[in-house]
């Protein structure tokens, strides 16, 4: 995963239908597209040469949006959402690459079909691609932190009864609001891990807000557990205002918990890593060994 600070690296090994964790690393740099020779290195020295590998793109070369479907064949749909979408982004929509995830049939009842299209800088995925494939990669997949968490939390929201799960990175932050192991509600705050403790308390209200809508107009019943992703202290500002002002089962899970894995991850390393580790989880299922 790209991030402002430097690289996550995750890899996974799958041996029948067991998924391991076998390699989970953060390596910093301010400029890492600019010392592929660095990472080439460390790609060599961990035996990952020609290794299939998922993307995670940094949070400011996406947009995400909720927009209805538009009533086109399949082989028409991007370009229809390309001009659908073209007013409601930050960047040149002719330089931009469309993906999109239909919701559960029962989202939005009685309404048209909506769905959650991922619009990306079409020239930093190229460059993402390109510097994958010089230090020795070869990706397969590109994903986004929101999509990529689902492989954490979907054997987590496996009832009706909805899951929140919050995610806090080092620039912002996310809300993924599931029910029987589907995504129905996502959503970015600018809160982030560095963030004031009295931001927290407007964070929270976020949550309720989208908890609120959520109930009211996807019309799913209440979330009665909440996930924080990565792990965080009991003493944390954000674990105690959610304690304190939502009546849900909340937890801030440690992935030692979750994954298989021989490795130490410390709660310093799973603020770095856990969406790498999600992307892996994703790549293995899909493709095989990925790193």
């Amino acid at each position: 995963m790209f991030t402002a600070e430097g690289i996550a690296f995750a890899h996974t090994t799958k041996k029948q239908s067991e998924i391991k964790l076998d390699l989970c690393d953060f390596q910093p740099s301010s400029a890492p597209l600019k010392e592929a020779n660095k990472f080439s290195n460390y790609v060599n020295s961990r035996a990952l040469d020609g290794t299939e590998a998922a993307i995670v793109l940094p949070h400011d070369s996406y947009q995400i949006l909720l927009v209805e479907k538009p009533s086109v064949p399949d082989a028409e749909l991007i370009d229809a959402l390309r001009w659908r979408v073209k007013d409601m982004v930050s960047f040149d929509i002719e330089q931009t690459i469309i993906d999109y995830i239909d919701l559960p049939e029962d989202a939005y009842r009685n309404r048209s079909q909506m769905i959650y299209v991922v619009v990306a800088q079409k020239e930093k995925v190229e460059a993402y691609i390109g510097w994958c494939q010089e230090i020795g990669l070869c990706p397969v997949i590109v994903d986004v932190p929101e999509f990529a968490l689902l492989n954490l939390s979907e054997d987590l929201a496996d009832e009706e009864a909805g899951l929140a799960v919050f995610f806090v990175d080092s620039k912002n932050s996310s809300i993924n609001l599931m029910s029987d192991s589907a995504l129905y509600f996502t959503r970015q705050l600018q809160y982030n891990l560095y963030s004031s403790p009295e931001s927290a308390s407007a964070a929270v209200l976020e949550m309720q807000r989208s908890m609120d809508y959520y109930e009211s107009q996807i019309g799913k019943p209440p979330c009665v557990r909440l996930i924080v992703f990565p792990m965080l202290m009991e003493e944390d500002p954000l674990i105690s205002e959610l304690r304190y002002n939502l009546p849900m089962d909340i937890h801030s899970l440690n992935l030692e918990n979750l994954v298989d894995s021989d490795l130490e991850l410390s709660a310093e390393l799973q603020k770095k890593t856990t969406v790498a580790i999600a992307a892996a989880l994703r790549a293995q299922s899909e493709v095989g060994a990925k790193a």
